[in-house]
């Protein structure tokens, strides 16, 4: 059909489905979409460097929606490998996060340099595998080289791997056995490992996170509130599944920020700051600056930005500026209100 118009020398027509005005030289690029798209109708064999790719050029929100056009089919098996792209990060977020924490070691004195490593060893499988663990994985790797007296690294991984596994068990409570040895017949000594690995995040920033999260994979609903300059727009479905799909790339910097605050504040060692609750009070009762609401501010802004550039580049409406900035306080301000009300 755009070959043939443009041959007519027709320059735009309308869908005779939605009435959609189109310009035919835009349909006639190739499939509509750039190649570094994860939407883009290529060969599915790079469809992985692609979403990643895709991941990247969501940092330029106004030139990333700009090269996506509103009559680009949708693809949900594409968008469903996109956001499990960004799931794969956020996990290496969390596991990097347990592996480079300071604090606790499970030896009151250093121990023989193959112990260490071995317990090291343990600390990067379980973080990999299970980084919310309550448990840490060189914890249950020197629990088990107290009760073996083994000192090879390899050979303390291997007695370390039932007791690791139950550590990756998220409904694991409680001490976990790591061996018995028996030392008579009727006695034995059993040895645990305990649920001592640090918390991820200081209380306030935990509670925070309860509520910029949600508040930003909602966000693309709050323009439902503007049906009438949907309605003009020739706005679809498909075209919210699309926005809400490339908006859970914005997890990406906010975890960054989460986490960079949680090292920062934990570095100052105040001890108001690792106690605050949730509150949007820009200070806490200690006179330090309050880190829920610098997190606020901070996804405020960033969902600010990229509602502008999603409702001006990419769904056409009037007042994108505006639009942007109301789709991003809406959800951020009812989060809150159910976090301190509840």
């Amino acid at each position: 059909m755009a070959d043939e118009a443009h041959r007519r020398g027709e320059t735009h027509g309308k869908c005779g489905e939605c009435g959609l005005d189109i310009e035919w030289q835009t349909l006639r690029r190739a499939a509509l979409a750039p190649p570094w798209l994860i939407e883009a109708c290529h060969s599915p064999r790079n469809i992985v460097r692609r979403a990643f790719g895709t991941l990247v050029r969501t940092a330029r929100p106004f030139r990333f929606w700009e090269s996506i056009d509103l009559s680009l089919a949708l693809s949900r098996r594409r968008l469903l490998v996109f956001v499990l792209a960004v799931l794969a990060m956020l996990h290496c977020f969390a596991a990097t996060q347990r592996i480079l924490e300071r604090g606790w070691r499970p030896w009151a004195a250093p121990p023989a340099a193959s112990v260490a490593d071995a317990c090291m060893i343990g600390r990067v499988a379980l973080a990999l595998v299970a980084p919310l663990s309550a448990y840490d994985g060189a914890g249950v790797v020197y629990a088990a080289h107290q009760a073996t007296g083994k000192t090879d690294a390899l050979g303390l991984v291997w007695e370390s791997i039932p007791a690791l596994a139950k550590a990756a068990n998220p409904f694991q409570e409680g001490v976990i056995t790591v061996k018995v040895v028996p030392v008579s017949p009727t006695q034995s000594i059993v040895h645990h490992a305990y649920p001592n690995a640090r918390e991820l995040l200081m209380p306030a920033l935990r509670s925070s996170s309860t509520v910029v999260v949600p508040a930003t994979l909602l966000a693309p609903l709050t323009l439902l509130f503007l049906p009438t300059s949907l309605r003009r727009a020739r706005i679809r479905p498909r075209h919210f599944v699309r926005l809400m799909a490339y908006t859970t790339a914005l997890l990406i910097p906010i975890t960054a920020c989460v986490y960079a605050a949680d090292s920062v504040l934990r570095g100052l060692g105040a001890p108001g700051r690792s106690e605050i609750g949730f509150h949007v009070h820009p200070f806490g009762a200690f006179g330090e600056v309050n880190p829920a609401f610098i997190l606020l501010i901070l996804v405020f802004m960033l969902n600010a930005v990229w509602l502008t550039a999603a409702a001006s580049r990419y769904l056409r409406l009037p007042n994108a500026r505006g639009v942007g900035v109301v789709c991003a306080l809406i959800p951020l301000l009812a989060a809150c209100v159910l976090k301190i009300t509840a």
